[in-house]
């Protein structure tokens, strides 16, 4: 018979010790008065001063590290000074994919001089861009061309484009209406 461990993160890490910290609590606070060796301790530290020092004080210094992290402080100061630190700020590149309405026509411009058209569908098959900072391919799931008047023709039968990022020069959106 095979079989694997699963892989353990960070956050696996984080919320045994936190479980067995107030599960180490929870058995304190009642079973203190029963233990002789608990009695000793007693009147230095009550039953609230446990919960105190296990609870209370971790949960604040926790929200307030949880507040400072999110406010990314720590990575602006370190970023200041040369360490490269990944933003929690979306790119350009993120925020414009995340929020583009499915339907919308895209006038991708190459390196080359060259153009592409196409809708963008959406995912599941349809259209989908790269979130990796490195490598930022774009796929259009439907392509087409530019007719006379100016309007987007898709072709038949319908084909997408994989366009790789080093060939991308410019992109021009024209947004569909949101229903």
């Amino acid at each position: 018979m095979r079989g694997t461990f699963p892989t353990i993160a960070k956050d696996d890490v984080a919320a045994f010790i936190l479980g067995s910290v107030i599960y180490y609590f929870i058995v304190l606070l009642f079973t203190a008065g029963i233990n002789s060796d608990m009695q000793a301790l007693k009147p230095a530290f009550s039953s609230w001063l446990w919960l105190l020092i296990l609870l209370i004080i971790p949960a604040f210094v926790g929200f307030g590290f949880g507040i400072l992290e999110s406010s990314d402080a720590v990575g602006y100061m370190l970023r200041s000074v040369g360490i490269r630190l990944p933003s929690p700020h979306a790119t350009a590149w993120e925020t414009l994919f995340r929020e583009l309405t499915p339907g919308s026509v895209l006038l991708v411009g190459l390196k080359d001089g060259s153009h592409v058209y196409g809708r963008w569908i959406g995912g599941k098959g349809g259209s989908a861009s790269s979130t990796d900072a490195k490598t930022l391919d774009l796929f259009l799931g439907e392509i087409g061309v530019v007719d006379t008047d100016g309007q987007y023709v898709p072709q038949k039968p319908q084909r997408g484009a994989y366009i790789a990022a080093s060939e991308i020069r410019v992109i021009e959106v024209v947004s569909a209406r949101r229903s």
